[in-house]
């Protein structure tokens, strides 16, 4: 470890002994004894998220990952984790999660509603109550906190409990994952955690849950739409404190009247509630597509270029994650390219393109291989991560398990109680099917990495 990193970490480790034990003891943990040295300034709030992830990045703390995680999400590889969350906490989160939906704390999801109307044709009867809903940490349209993160409703203890966990396992990641340390930043409204409900016969289509800009200006999207409006509504809030610079001023956030930098969506996490589910009868599976060969590069982003295709693996070359550089001069700013394993870059163009909306129409791969990329051999491999749906896509034949390239690998994710399931949320493709007769309860979140 560098001499800064360490004395990053010293620093950090001072005064979170206290923290790091009661987070390797949940049920004794005691929010007002953590907040009491911390407050100063600060709201309860804040001071509590900044205590919590200052404590994440100490030496010391529990060991939630096995090693094996980073290498598998950097190949991207689904991780799941069975018995990750201990029983007794599920059994609180489940408790807490149906009482909140009873107390109506919960929202109809958008991507649900669309898919409720994509099956029935018509939004006329939409019942919330067999659809997906979220009871959310913040409503990114207003700019406000949402009932998750309200200490008054439900039991907030078992909820902090858990969102210490998870600031463990984003502060691992942020400093074992390739060039993905600004998963450890902290700022009110980045770090999306939610409660999300499935009724009976509620679904979620296929999809990814980040996209590149240039996809989101071509063909807006929801997650690009939320941070859109996170940022919009931000526009008073200081700019982002990472836990390391606040390590250096003593942890209180620097003056800062910048807009707060951009974030996008980098690691997509569950955590599931349910006891006793058997995917066979009560379905509710998770549907992840991953490639059917692991990545010979880091997938998701390259130098804050993200991505937007494959090179499908052949006999002689690995399956290789393609990357949009968007930041060349002039209206052609546009440029595909790969990263080879010595740490180089290929163009897969001869020369720089504008933003193109054959990216985003249905039947993707064949315009882009036709118009975009040049070398022969390249035409025949490429693949978009998830090609863009429309009105056509519906009378066109299945692609099946194999994925239109046929170079996917589809596989079921049993939402059984306590299990943690880990991803990339650029390169991976997800649809959950539909549930039978029972409700379905999880943890969902997102840790953001800062756009550069």
């Amino acid at each position: 470890i560098d001499r800064p990193m360490a004395k990053h970490l010293l620093v950090l480790a001072c005064g979170c002994a206290d923290l790091t034990a009661a987070l390797t003891q949940p049920p004794l943990w005691n929010r007002r004894t953590m907040l009491a040295s911390g407050t100063g300034l600060l709201g309860a709030e804040a001071a509590w998220r900044q205590a919590v992830v200052q404590a994440a990045a100490a030496a010391g703390g529990p060991d939630l990952l096995p090693p094996e995680v980073v290498g598998e999400i950097e190949a991207g590889r689904v991780v799941v984790l069975k018995n990750w969350l201990p029983m007794a906490e599920v059994t609180a989160l489940h408790a807490d999660a149906t009482a909140s939906f009873a107390a109506g704390h919960f929202k109809a999801d958008a991507l649900a509603s669309y898919g409720r109307k994509g099956k029935a044709g018509t939004s006329t009867g939409f019942d919330p109550a067999n659809d997906r809903m979220v009871m959310p940490s913040f409503y990114p349209s207003k700019g406000t906190d949402g009932p998750w993160a309200d200490p008054t409703i439900g039991d907030a203890a078992a909820r902090a409990r858990f969102k210490a966990r998870m600031a463990h396992v984003k502060a691992l990641l942020a400093l074992q994952l390739s060039s993905r340390s600004t998963l450890s930043d902290e700022n009110a409204q980045t770090h999306e955690m939610s409660y999300t409900r499935y009724g009976p016969g509620a679904f979620l289509p296929r999809h990814t849950d980040e996209h590149h800009s240039q996809l989101k200006k071509a063909h807006p999207v929801a997650s690009g739409d939320e941070n859109l409006k996170r940022l919009v509504k931000s526009d008073s809030i200081g700019g982002q404190t990472s836990i390391y610079e606040l390590a250096s001023t003593g942890g209180m956030p620097a003056t800062n009247d910048a807009k707060p930098k951009a974030t996008r969506r980098s690691i997509t996490w569950l955590v599931y509630l349910n006891q006793e589910w058997n995917a066979n009868s009560d379905g509710g599976s998770l549907r992840v597509h991953e490639r059917a060969m692991p990545a010979v590069v880091p997938v998701g982003s390259h130098r804050g270029d993200l991505q937007v295709g494959w090179l499908k693996a052949t006999t002689s070359e690995g399956e290789t994650p393609v990357f949009l550089d968007a930041r060349r001069p002039g209206d052609n700013n546009c440029c595909l390219y790969v990263c080879t394993a010595d740490g180089k870059t290929r163009a897969l163009s001869r020369e720089p393109f504008p933003a193109s909306p054959v990216l985003y129409l249905a039947g993707g791969d064949f315009f882009a291989r036709s118009l975009l990329i040049d070398g022969a051999a390249d035409k025949a491999r490429f693949h978009l991560v998830d090609s863009p749906k429309s009105a056509i896509s519906s009378v066109l034949p299945a692609t099946g398990d194999a994925g239109e390239d046929g170079g996917e690998c589809a596989r079921n994710i049993s939402p059984e109680g306590g299990t943690l399931v880990l991803f990339d949320s650029v390169s991976v493709p997800h649809e959950v099917l539909p549930t039978t007769s029972r409700e379905r309860f999880a943890c969902s979140g997102w840790f953001h990495e800062r756009i550069i």
